[in-house]
């Protein structure tokens, strides 16, 4: 066996890892739950209510926008 020979082996086990690492991801990602522990509780109809309460849109003053900005004499 050559020296690069010995270095293939540890190569192609890491590359075998990723792979099914990356597998199962996306395996796990598929079959997630969309909302809730999914028992049956009732936790998903809470949660996608509470969202909905939630999403008001919040303003932000104009003081607020312009307070960051440097003027002219700053730099």
């Amino acid at each position: 066996m050559t020296a690069v020979d010995w270095q293939l082996v540890p190569v192609f086990v890491v590359i075998a890892a990723a792979v099914v690492y990356l597998g199962l991801m996306v395996q796990r990602s598929w079959k997630a739950s969309k909302s809730g522990c999914g028992g049956g509780c009732g936790c998903a109809s809470k949660a996608s209510r509470t969202a909905a309460e939630n999403r008001q849109a919040t303003l932000i003053s104009g003081d607020e926008l312009t307070s960051r900005l440097r003027s002219p004499r700053d730099s």
